[in-house]
């Protein structure tokens, strides 16, 4: 995936993990939408954050 180029790129991005749509005549995201997308980011953060990859790799079939 590619980076974003600005900010508001970002922001709709983290709007879309909490459930914006984007639609053509959708207002801008609002403060609620993009803290829920917060949350759900700061989530899976937590869960690559307490993924152990040593365990994968003992465990892989290759």
């Amino acid at each position: 995936m590619k980076q974003p180029y600005e900010l508001g790129e970002a922001v709709r991005l983290v709007a879309r993990l909490g459930g914006y749509l984007g639609r053509k005549n959708d207002l801008p995201p609002g403060h609620q939408v993009i803290w829920e997308g917060y949350q759900v980011l700061q989530h899976m953060c937590f869960g690559v954050a307490l993924f152990d990859y040593g365990e994968l790799q003992r465990n892989s079939y290759g």
